[in-house]
């Protein structure tokens, strides 16, 4: 990463596909900072009840409320502020299917945004947020894991940030498997949910192609390809290669076991429930999938996902 010293490493991918893990591990490197999904900020700001990941209200926790307000100024202000931002967000970025503004979004890479329009004033207003974020803490990479191509591919038409990416993609089956046992409050699932399968396979798609497109605009040199599976098999190894890329180079701590790493305290806005989660944790491929994804749902993502199944290096007999 060249440019200036504000750098910021973004997670892209599918929800269900460990990006919250991956970045709280990489976020706990010295000079490091993982804020986890930073674009769900704004909304969260209205809500009174938002925590952050170390289990304060949001607007309580030291670290967030001295970001806020070298950002948005004095607390009184902080939700009117907050709706602005949200509402340019909606505006510029979409709040759903954001994949389909990617390509307009890269065109400005090149250029400037246009004046005074909202994808202007967001990008203005998240420039700020990233700055306050590494005044504050002192990070030398914020981790932003917000996913979403589009809030990727509008840092590079921020000339202030320089930026890093890294494509989280995950087996369909099991990305689509775990969206249905969310679904379900987290218990197995039985039986067949055509529909939700098929939405899930095709926001697969079109997600992990938009990211790609994402990928392709940043070159070899700023972004890279990862598997979820290839993750979990070996995380410390996995840590070190992005730490490399965010241009601070740094290592995970070894563990007395094998597959296992410890998870400290966060300061994260949004993502994973498993986000509050702190202490050793063992990590494992989640592959529930193989035995209770249904045939019909199964065909379904098959169907809809092959083409990329493929060049992921994904079997339609696993």
């Amino acid at each position: 990463m060249t440019g200036t010293d504000l750098r910021v490493l973004y997670v892209l991918g599918i929800y269900h596909s460990g990006t919250t893990v991956l970045s709280n591990l990489v976020g706990q490197l010295d000079g490091f900072f993982c804020v986890g999904e930073l674009r769900t900020l704004w909304p969260k700001l209205t809500l009174p009840e938002s925590r952050c990941g170390c289990g304060e209200i949001l607007t309580a926790c030291p670290v967030w409320s001295a970001v806020l307000t070298a950002t948005l100024g004095e607390a009184e202000e902080w939700v009117a502020r907050a709706r602005e931002m949200w509402q340019y967000q909606r505006e510029g970025l979409h709040q759903y299917h954001t994949w389909l503004r990617v390509g307009s979004v890269l065109r400005h890479r090149r250029s400037e945004l246009p004046a005074d329009s909202p994808l202007a004033r967001y990008a203005e207003g998240m420039t700020r947020l990233y700055r306050a974020i590494a005044q504050e803490t002192g990070a030398e990479v914020i981790v932003d894991a917000s996913k979403e191509p589009t809030d990727a591919a509008l840092l590079m038409a921020m000339p202030q940030i320089s930026t890093a990416f890294v494509q989280i993609v995950r087996d369909p089956r099991g990305t689509v498997y775990s969206i249905l046992r969310n679904q379900a409050g987290g218990q197995p699932v039985t039986g067949s949910r055509f529909r939700q399968s098929a939405y899930a396979a095709l926001s697969w798609s079109v997600g992990n192609l938009a990211g790609a497109r994402v990928r392709r605009a940043a070159g070899t040199t700023r972004s890279v390809l990862l598997r979820y599976e290839d993750f979990v098999a070996q995380p410390r190894e996995t840590v070190a290669a992005l730490a490399e890329l965010a241009g601070r180079p740094a290592q995970l701590a070894a563990s007395a076991e094998p597959g296992t790493v410890t998870m400290n305290t966060t300061h994260t806005v949004g993502g994973n429930n498993n986000r509050f989660r702190t202490g050793p944790v063992k990590l494992h491929e989640d592959a529930e999938w193989r035995s209770r994804l249904h045939r019909i749902d199964r065909a379904a993502v098959n169907t809809v996902c092959v083409p990329l199944m493929t060049r992921y290096g994904y079997r339609l007999a696993p």
